[in-house]
């Protein structure tokens, strides 16, 4: 699999709560250099070796970095065989642009079955938005 380099983008710092180095949800690490990487690249957690988003894999397209969108998404692993979701971290106030950069993402499964996006937007997990481009063109609340 041939990965995108993240350069300056560094989103997934932020947005995702790591339990395993207490890094709470819409907070910066305290090991991340904004814009500029990791202080601790090398001896990272491995959950932060492991993560892959969307757009790192090649899933969403060049335009869609990250650092440039204010979100990334990546595989529920749990659910994406059953429930074809990805799942999207972004901050609330841009909610409102989220959709015009969603609608054209149509990633498939093997039988061409589309996936869906779970928005996250805060850390109460109650808090989420579904977004189906293949079936309304709004956000509906979770």
């Amino acid at each position: 699999m041939n990965l995108r380099d993240c350069k300056d983008c560094n989103l997934c710092c932020k947005l995702p709560e790591i339990p395993t180095i207490n890094k709470k949800s819409y907070e910066w690490c305290k090991n991340c250099n904004i814009g500029v990487g990791c202080s601790i690249y090398k001896n990272r957690p491995l959950k932060c070796k492991e993560f892959l988003c969307a757009w790192k894999i090649g899933l969403f397209p060049e335009n869609l970095k990250p650092n440039k969108v204010g979100f990334f998404a990546f595989l529920e692993n749990e659910l994406s065989p059953i429930e074809r979701v990805l799942t999207v971290y972004c901050e609330q106030y841009k909610l409102n642009n989220i959709i015009k950069f969603l609608k054209d993402v149509n990633i498939t499964d093997n039988l061409g079955q589309a996936y869906r996006f779970v928005i996250r937007y805060n850390q109460n997990d109650k808090d989420l938005y579904i977004y189906d481009p293949k079936t309304i063109n709004q956000l509906i609340k979770g």
